[in-house]
């Protein structure tokens, strides 16, 4: 049984990662570079007072697979004291930047190329790329505030203090959700290179399989997976691959949450939450597996993944200490 369309016979997961899933090192090295001149025209904007940019989505994080980049530029304006009167600006905050970026990439970009694709509540979507016969990649620009640090607007607490803003105001709590995607990406960047390796694994099959579920999603249950056993240094993609693709088997089970920034008992109660969950370890507000760009029916991810382990059982894998396949 051949594990994925493109795997050759006898190659472990090792080497097909390396031949098939992860991107031209030249491509990532011009995403990189088409980036960092982006976020430098950003900070110039004659009209905004921009406190960092972070570099999010699966290029920033570290989890791009080939044929699926994209980046996600987290603008931390220091216009705005608060969510709510960046609220109320958002549409001329989008409309700004997307005039300044169009006409600055052109006048300074040095042969990048940008072609604006759309606006929602939230960001601004683009495409870049650095020359005719280069391959495009998508950009989400997110305009948000500081809802993280101890000294925001002098009062002490950080995120607890914006949770408690989010429980009180749940108006804005997808407002406060995008500015919280920093914690998001802080959360998966510093993943071993092997836990990101099996993540871009699982990724390529949710792509090739079409399987309905997020990008984030995949991350979570490799990370909470790795987390359950242990952090190990040394596995190999086949063994930690099985005790996540037993995740999927019985996803609508799933009781999944990270006590990295909040007590998660506190908000599973709250909100009353039923399985399938998968809480996102920056936002207790944001059930993950809930999400609406995914499945509601869990039959189709667990048939899936069904599918998956059967192909798994029969899979050579690669020796850590010999670096053979072995059986």
């Amino acid at each position: 049984m051949v594990f994925f369309d493109d795997m050759l016979p006898d190659e472990s997961l090792e080497k097909f990662l390396d031949r098939e899933v992860r991107p031209d090192t030249d491509f990532l090295s011009d995403c990189n570079q088409i980036i960092d001149t982006v976020v430098r025209l950003i900070h110039r904007h004659p009209k905004y007072s921009v406190n960092q940019v972070i570099k999010g989505g699966s290029l920033g994080k570290g989890t791009a697979i080939r044929g699926h980049s994209d980046v996600d530029l987290l603008v931390v304006l220091n216009n705005f004291k608060n969510i709510k009167h960046l609220k109320e600006n958002m549409e001329n905050v989008l409309y700004d930047f997307r005039d300044y970026l169009k006409s600055a990439v052109e006048r300074e970009g040095n042969n990048i190329e940008i072609r604006i694709m759309g606006q929602t509540p939230f960001t601004l979507q683009f495409d870049l790329r650095c020359s005719d016969d280069s391959p495009w990649f998508d950009v989400d620009l997110l305009p948000i505030v500081d809802v993280w640090s101890t000294w925001l607007l002098g009062f002490a607490g950080g995120v607890q203090s914006t949770y408690s803003k989010m429980e009180l105001k749940p108006h804005l709590r997808k407002y406060y959700a995008k500015s919280l995607a920093k914690l998001q990406i802080e959360f998966v960047k510093p993943m071993p290179p092997k836990v990101k390796d099996l993540i871009c694994l699982l990724k390529y099959w949710k792509y090739t399989e079409q399987v309905e579920l997020t990008s984030y999603c995949i991350e979570l249950l490799v990370i909470h997976m790795w987390r359950e056993n242990g952090e190990p240094n040394n596995f190999t993609m086949k063994q930690l691959m099985t005790k996540v693709v037993a995740l999927l088997v019985t996803f609508g089970e799933s009781t999944i949450a990270f006590s990295d920034h909040y007590t998660p008992s506190d908000y599973i109660q709250e909100l009353g939450r039923n399985r399938p969950y998968v809480l996102d370890p920056s936002n207790p507000y944001h059930d993950v597996a809930s999400d609406p760009h995914m499945s509601t029916d869990c039959s189709c991810i667990e048939s899936k993944g069904k599918l998956l382990e059967r192909k798994l059982d029969g899979l050579p894998e690669l020796s850590e200490e010999s670096g053979c396949v072995v059986s």
